[in-house]
């Protein structure tokens, strides 16, 4: 289950606050009254003042309302405490078999856990109760997707559309055929959501990406064009539409994008124009790129193999070396390692 602050909340400001001294006032008047603590528990939720939501929540649960084991266990979750999270949902199901909210945030909790044959149990649970709940199938049927069981991923979708065919439903399952490559499936979902909501941002992101997978570079800018429109504003956008661009080798408006980005405040794109710079020939440009997305993130492994490969097309045999052997400490168990090793080994001989 989670919470987070309404739109209303945040125009109001200290409306929470507020609520907060109301519980307290109540909790001081009538100190054995369960119900109150619940309700700044909520609060203080809300807040992200987890501690003293969980402080709530315990006292709700010493007063007698065991229901109260849901909330401070999705409380434990958001804190990363799962351990915790899971034992309190264990004790509401054994009280209550019966509770669909339990089984949905176990499962929920689980899926963080990587743990996703539990999450399909719990997820089947409230579908067995309530066989008409669309967003049943739908979180199973991502679980399914993220063991590679795809098959029944598709099936829980398709069903959830089939209950209702709502914009969350469908962009979740075109987003699945864009993961198992099935393009023109994932296209004619996201088309579908750009016909429900032209104005909604996400049918155009999804599109777009998926036409890039696809190698359809143009309807990606174009897609990409669009958002820019919308958003002229956003960094991310235009990073997107840089890396369309460099996916169809035109470097220069590549560069111009990601330059874009980077003077928009996404300081992190440096990696991607470098990428371009690069690809374009222009070792130098590239390794100012590298290095600056080398000061600002020491541990991304990727830019010192990249910068290595820059030093190596300029012929410095002993800086390439040095990148590549930075780049093995950092990436032990990348798929690449070995090349670099082969690169040191041919620079050193």
């Amino acid at each position: 289950m989670t919470i987070s602050s309404s739109s209303e909340d945040n125009a109001n400001g200290g409306q929470l606050d507020r609520d907060i001294v109301d519980y307290t006032k109540a909790i001081e008047l009538n100190p054995d009254e369960a119900s109150a603590y619940v309700k700044r528990g909520t609060a203080y939720w809300v807040k992200c003042k987890y501690d003293k939501a969980v402080a709530d929540y315990t006292k709700a649960i010493k007063l007698g309302d065991y229901s109260a084991y849901l909330e401070r266990g999705s409380v434990y979750g958001e804190k990363g405490e799962y351990d915790r999270a899971i034992a309190d949902l264990n004790k509401l199901i054994r009280m209550n078999p019966d509770s669909s909210a339990a089984y949905w945030e176990r499962g929920e909790i689980y899926i963080r856990m990587e743990e996703y044959g539990r999450a399909i149990a719990d997820f089947t649970k409230p579908i067995e109760m309530y066989p008409g709940c669309d967003s049943a199938y739908r979180v199973r049927g991502v679980a399914y997707h993220d063991i590679g069981e795809n098959d029944k991923a598709i099936a829980d979708l398709n069903m959830s559309i089939d209950l209702k065919p709502d914009y969350t439903n469908i962009y979740q399952r075109g987003w699945v055929f864009v993961c198992i490559d099935e393009y023109d499936k994932a296209i004619a979902d996201f088309n579908s959501l750009i016909e429900m909501n032209p104005d909604a941002t996400n049918g155009y992101y999804s599109r777009g990406w998926a036409y890039v997978d696809k190698g359809e570079y143009d309807k990606a800018i174009a897609d990409f064009t669009t958002l820019i429109k919308m958003e002229p504003d956003s960094d991310e956008f235009h990073w997107n539409r840089g890396e369309a661009y460099l996916s169809a080798g035109e470097y220069d408006k590549a560069i111009a994008d990601f330059t874009k980005a980077i003077d928009l405040g996404d300081i992190y794109r440096y990696l991607s124009r470098a990428s371009a710079y690069a690809q374009k020939g222009e070792y130098d440009k590239a390794i100012v790129d590298y290095t600056k997305e080398i000061e600002l993130c020491h541990q991304d492994p990727i830019a010192f193999y990249e910068r290595g490969r820059a030093y190596k097309a300029l012929g410095k045999k002993f800086e390439a070396i040095a990148d590549f052997e930075e780049f093995i400490k950092l990436a032990k168990e990348s798929e690449i390692v070995e090349h670099a090793k082969q690169e040191v080994e041919r620079l050193r001989g």
